[in-house]
């Protein structure tokens, strides 16, 4: 009978664990939401290790809980016991000393809980690894895999030490693109009202007859989705007026946005305005939306009044 080289014997194992690793990453960069992931991790871990149980907990700093986020092999009722504090139990421990704990057989270990109550079967080892973003544990990974004295369960610490390396720089980065997210919303919505304020009628210069009754008209036109024509002669504060309009009005939070007819040639205008598909002419290389779709006003134009109104005929003659 031929004898497997132990050579090739670990070979094949460290195959097993790079393929291991490797759908592990693929899972973690392509899911949106952790909790999403967890699940195909443990399934992935539980083919390659043989493990009867696996879990992920969190640690809630707010409510000093550690609580099992997703399970292999537990039901619904067994994850929702998995309740533990800092210090209590094998899982406990890890999150208070952030060091990885093993126990070669649950049956003879006083410090495994089985808050779970999956029985600690005498063929059974249970290894748990913390989940550290830094120095800062917020959770562990455990497995339960079958009692066999041959085996190295530091082989098993070391592969699951680098799965939690991997979920915890995955939760890093989730959490900084959500504080990055969260802060340009927080400048969106202070850029936002510091427009408002800036744009309030009461903050435009002039206390005449006359203007009052721009500030009334403003008010007026703001409260409604009526398209506004502002005329006006150059320097008289037309863009002033239209943005007091935009800023004070229920589409406050939605773009606003201008377009320079003056400075655009004829040919590009109904481009500019309406947009374009690609290809649809020479040197349309993308597709363009249209800037009313874009805005946040609801208005029609008229093409000779664009087109007039900004000094340009069809024809290319001046406005009559």
């Amino acid at each position: 009978m031929t004898k497997k080289s132990p050579v090739r014997g670990e070979a094949r194992q460290d195959v097993d664990e790079l393929s291991l690793l490797y759908e592990i990453s693929r899972l973690l960069e392509h899911g949106r939401d952790l909790r999403e992931v967890v699940s195909p991790i443990l399934e992935s871990l539980a083919q390659h290790l043989g493990m009867r149980y696996g879990t992920l907990t969190l640690f809630n700093r707010r409510t000093n809980d550690i609580l099992i986020e997703a399970a292999h092999g537990l039901s619904p009722r067994q994850i929702r016991r998995g309740r533990y504090r800092p210090g209590e139990g094998v899982t406990g421990q890890v999150v208070l000393t952030g060091e990885p704990a093993v126990v070669p057989r649950v049956s003879e270990s006083v410090a495994f809980l089985d808050r779970t109550r999956r029985g600690k079967r005498p063929d059974t080892s249970f290894i748990c690894v913390p989940i550290k973003v830094g120095k800062q544990v917020i959770g562990t990974l455990s497995v339960d895999r079958d009692y066999d004295p041959r085996h190295d369960l530091g082989d098993d610490v070391r592969l699951l030490t680098i799965i939690a390396s991997m979920i915890a720089q995955a939760v890093k980065l989730r959490r900084e693109a959500e504080e990055e997210r969260e802060r340009l919303e927080a400048e969106n919505a202070r850029l936002r009202a510091e427009l408002r304020e800036r744009f309030r009628p009461a903050n435009i210069v002039g206390n005449s007859h006359e203007m009052q009754i721009v500030y009334e008209q403003i008010a007026q036109v703001a409260r409604s989705a009526a398209t506004v024509l502002i005329v006006g002669q150059t320097g008289t504060g037309k863009e002033l007026i239209a943005h007091a309009i935009h800023y004070n009005s229920d589409r406050a939070e939605r773009p606003f946005i201008k377009v320079h007819c003056a400075a655009l040639p004829e040919s590009v205008i109904e481009s500019e305005l309406f947009g374009h598909e690609k290809g649809a002419f020479t040197g349309a290389v993308s597709q363009q939306i249209l800037k009313i779709r874009c805005s946040s006003s609801a208005f029609s134009i008229a093409n000779l009044l664009v087109f007039k109104a900004c000094g340009i005929c069809t024809d290319g003659s001046p406005p009559k």
